[in-house]
């Protein structure tokens, strides 16, 4: 397994939903070597080879996690190579205007060509397949960890916390300081959502927060926004929905497939007064949605996805570079 850094107590970072990934195939007949990419930003990739150099004569095939790493592993001839590309690696990352920088346009393209040169790809959405074009790609969203991501009580959440147990909060999933998150959007939503309530809302970003908390947050609010310009298959949104929590969001990534008829939850244009309405009713009505039954139907608990990783390394593994028509998996149809 290449990836970079995975969550510590002092940096929580946003490699959670990799590390649990990982943990799973435990479950399975894998083992699993994991060479996490740290260093100088701008040398940490270079530095990396040697170092999976030295793995190589110990397993079988090498799975890469983002679109730098997969070119890390491509940095070898010897083991077939699996890539999962996570979003904006294949989508691009908008800046504060929205509109994609030139440096991650041209990232696009060099993963759509490093897409073509691996032995698998694996992404998160249908979005994501159809980037990667002609190229036939798995999809598979991460897995949830059900034992973990569950519905507890409200004010429990909030007492472990700290927060106050009669005040309105709404969970904004990600790092405030990147453009793509959408986060003055969310917060200029929230303002008018106070507003219509007559009662302080809080926005609460779910940033920096260690990997065994999130349960917490998620079961603490009353409701999440997601407002990014860009995603591929959040696994926030995922988690959340494990969680019951209600969710309005932007039509982004695969979340309007996710949240297609669940009631409580609502996908709206990037209008700050419909998002504001949406989330203004959930609040009135406090309904709890059914968004953990959604994500059993779809197969997105951890030992079902652990169960289709496996099976692409072992068709990648038989198949010797050679392989069969890979939309017709029944977990997920890519680019055809």
């Amino acid at each position: 397994m290449l990836t970079g850094q995975l969550p510590t107590v002092d940096s929580p970072g946003s490699m959670a939903f990799v590390a649990r990934q990982i943990e799973s195939l435990q479950t399975q007949p894998v083992d699993t070597y994991t060479l996490q990419v740290t260093g100088i930003h701008r040398f940490k990739y270079l530095a990396a080879i040697p170092r999976m150099w030295k793995w190589l004569d110990a397993v079988d095939l090498v799975h890469a996690h983002y679109g730098y790493c997969g070119w890390v592993a491509r940095c070898q001839l010897h083991k077939p190579i699996v890539v999962s590309f996570m979003g904006d690696d294949l989508l691009g990352t908008p800046g504060m205007s929205g509109k994609l920088t030139p440096i991650s346009l041209a990232m696009v393209l060099m993963n759509r060509w490093l897409a073509r040169i691996a032995d698998a790809v694996i992404v998160k959405s249908a979005q994501m397949a159809r980037v990667v074009l002609p190229v036939n790609a798995w999809v598979v969203p991460n897995g949830i960890n059900f034992d973990l991501f569950r519905p507890f009580d409200k004010i429990q959440a909030r007492r472990v916390l700290g927060w106050d147990e009669h005040r309105r909060y709404i969970l904004f999933p990600g790092n405030p300081a990147i453009p793509r998150k959408g986060f003055s959007f969310a917060q200029s939503a929230v303002q008018i959502t106070s507003t219509l309530l007559n009662t302080p809302v809080e926005l609460v970003p779910l940033w920096n927060v260690v990997p065994e908390r999130v349960p917490y947050y998620m079961n603490a609010c009353d409701a999440m926004v997601m407002t990014s310009f860009s995603e591929g298959s959040p696994n926030v949104v995922k988690e959340a929905l494990a969680c019951n929590l209600p969710i309005v969001s932007v039509p982004v990534g695969d979340v309007p497939q996710l949240l297609n008829g669940l009631d409580g939850c609502a996908v709206c244009e990037r209008d700050i007064n419909l998002l504001a309405s949406h989330l203004t009713q959930i609040l009135k009505v406090m309904k709890p949605i059914d968004g953990r039954n959604v994500l059993m139907r779809l197969g997105l608990d951890q030992a079902s996805v652990a169960g289709k990783l496996t099976q692409i390394y072992r068709q990648v593994l038989a198949r010797d570079r050679h392989y069969p028509d890979r939309t017709n998996s029944g977990f997920g149809r890519g680019a055809n």
